[in-house]
């Protein structure tokens, strides 16, 4: 074990310097264990460790989860010389075939056994415990690599899932000063962050993002963990209203538009709009749309994707947020946008937010997992502006305090020809956890009054 510690430091799979983390804190110490499937000896070494220590423990389970993506092949490892069946957890449910966010061979009441490779808060093992928990298998123990020892442990146990960690980060820094490759003094320092960065829901220390799952919470519990006020204001509507329904009014007259949301304002917690596609827009159409929003008690955001310099997106948001709290916006410009729309907002007497783009449902859109998670991790540096993500996957973040948008709803799955992909409002929150379902055409177009009344009451 002291062996592997040291290999493990020598291929550069724990790194020691200054780095950001999933859970928004930056850490002394990264644990990068994706280095070794460059190192198939090592990988298999780590694998057969990780299978003694299951079979040590008695756990008794019909198959094998490993948390995506780290953890897939040491998890394949372990099936292979276990002999147990292995299934696979998609970040997000394919679009075809079978749909299915859980793939492999299984029946309900089956026990399943999870492998991962950090734990820190325990966010990600809760997120894939929720999915094969709707798929009828029992999830009640982890096996895990390496715990951070940041109350990961502590978070699980409350969901019911029992950690069995085969090194814990105090284990390894002992080792490691043993051996000469690390030092007194950053010991130390690692030893006094793991002290002031537990990430206990009940806690002395919280981090910057907290550990709970917001797929499992009410809306009313995480108004308080949301560090931007249009969020905070959006969840509490959304609580009141019982609504977490957003139609998307794409329609080119302005008539039309105030038609429909006058329509749908009732049932709704927000109104998006696209005012450059509306020929005849004019103050009035804003003083309107406001006035409504008062009268039906909704919000509006404007799907202006901004993606411009800071000044231009300064000047763009300041004219935009006199009618609608929220924004969107592309982060390809990086932190100068955001720092051009903070600006714009101090100005702005109501306040509002920017919603970042992190995915969209358009097919074979240009978009990386690279991008989604700078995107990501750019709308923790402005939490304070940005309240939430245009998204189709759970996974991107697991923060309470955003707000996760989700488009490309209708009542059916399926496509337009011009590459829109659809889900039905089921699969939009129970797959792909969105907390806001944006409807577009399919109330907006329709002439059938009991597809408007079908959706809502989903």
């Amino acid at each position: 074990m002291e062996e592997l510690c040291v290999k493990l430091c020598e291929v550069g799979a724990l790194k020691f310097g200054n780095f950001k983390m999933k859970v928004g804190v930056n850490s002394p110490v990264y644990f990068d264990l994706r280095i070794i499937t460059s190192y198939p000896k090592l990988m298999e070494e780590l694998s057969e460790i990780v299978q003694k220590h299951t079979q040590k423990l008695g756990i008794d389970c019909k198959v094998i989860c490993g948390v995506p993506y780290t953890a897939l092949p040491i998890a394949t490892l372990v099936s292979v010389k276990s002999n147990i069946p292995m299934l696979v957890r998609r970040k997000e449910p394919k679009k075809y075939g079978t749909m299915k966010i859980v793939e492999g061979v299984y029946s309900e009441g089956d026990t399943c056994l999870i492998v991962e490779d950090v734990v820190t808060s325990g966010g990600s093992i809760l997120e894939t415990a929720a999915d094969l928990r709707k798929d009828g298998l029992i999830v009640s123990d982890v096996v895990v690599i390496i715990d951070r020892e940041q109350g990961g442990e502590h978070n699980l146990n409350k969901n019911g899932i029992k950690m069995h960690s085969i090194f814990t980060l105090s284990k390894i820094l002992e080792v490691l000063l043993q051996k000469g490759k690390l030092d007194n003094a950053t010991v130390e320092n690692i030893k006094k962050y793991i002290e002031e960065n537990q990430i206990f829901p009940d806690g002395k220390h919280m981090p910057k993002v907290p550990s709970f799952n917001r797929l499992t919470m009410k809306y009313k519990d995480r108004i308080s963990l949301a560090s931007c006020e249009a969020s905070r204001k959006l969840l509490a509507l959304m609580d009141k209203k019982m609504t977490n329904l957003c139609v998307a009014v794409d329609v080119t007259s302005s008539s039309e538009l105030l038609k429909i949301v006058d329509l749908v304002g009732p049932f709704v917690c927000l109104i998006k709009t696209h005012y450059d596609a509306v020929v005849d827009w004019s103050e009035y159409v804003e003083s309107s749309i406001k006035e409504a929003a008062i009268k039906h008690n909704f919000l509006i955001m404007e799907d202006r994707k901004f993606g411009d310099i800071g000044n231009t997106v300064k000047l763009q948001s300041k004219k935009v947020f006199s009618w609608a709290s929220f924004i969107t916006m592309h982060s390809v410009a990086g932190s100068s946008a955001l720092q051009g729309a903070q600006e714009a907002l101090q100005s702005v007497p109501n306040g509002g937010a920017i919603v970042l783009v992190s995915q969209l449902s358009s097919k074979d859109n240009l978009i990386t997992n690279h991008y989604t998670k700078a995107t990501t991790d750019l709308g923790t540096d402005y939490k304070e502006i940005v309240a939430g993500f245009v998204c189709q996957d759970h996974s991107t973040f697991s923060d309470p305090g955003f707000l996760q948008f989700t488009p490309g709803v209708a009542s059916k799955s399926g496509g337009d020809s011009l590459g829109q992909q659809y889900s039905t409002p089921e699969e939009a929150v129970f797959n792909k956890g969105a907390d806001i379902v944006i409807v577009g055409r399919a109330i907006c177009q329709s002439s059938d009054p009991s597809v408007i009344k079908n959706i809502i009451l989903n």
